[in-house]
């Protein structure tokens, strides 16, 4: 299928990141689970290799691999990184929605700042890009 007939979200460098980030966090959330069912006190945890969760939360970070490389290609690293932190929300956001770990009220507060931050130093560096 060449490029052309691909679906346009797909091709878009910001829809790549936005599931570079979504799957980086993914990977992390699943790699939790199946180390919480499946390691041992082993210092590697190879015997977490027998969870079908960690293979997913490998799968999910190779898939946020050729994501993020595929919008590097269009958008500069800068803007990459800084939106890239939307990843420190959506780790305790899945860790507290699937996981059931509880976040401390501090730890909220920090997740809005983080939040803040990411649109806050983001949205300049989007409007010099639409410029060039």
């Amino acid at each position: 299928m060449s490029a052309a007939r691909c679906n346009p979200l797909l091709t878009n460098s910001y829809s790549q990141i936005v599931l570079s980030i979504v799957f980086s966090a993914a990977s992390q959330v699943l790699l939790k689970r199946g180390a919480s069912d499946h390691v041992s006190e082993m210092w590697l945890g190879v015997n977490g290799l027998q969870s079908g969760w960690v293979w997913l939360g490998i799968a999910a970070m190779i898939a946020s691999l050729f994501s993020w490389l595929h919008a590097l290609r269009s958008i500069p690293l800068s803007l990459a990184f800084t939106l890239a932190g939307a990843s420190h929300v959506l780790v305790p956001l899945g860790s507290w929605l699937w996981l059931g770990e509880a976040i401390p009220g501090r730890r909220w507060l920090g997740i809005l700042l983080v939040t803040a931050g990411v649109l806050v130093s983001a949205k300049p560096a989007t409007a010099v890009e639409k410029k060039l």
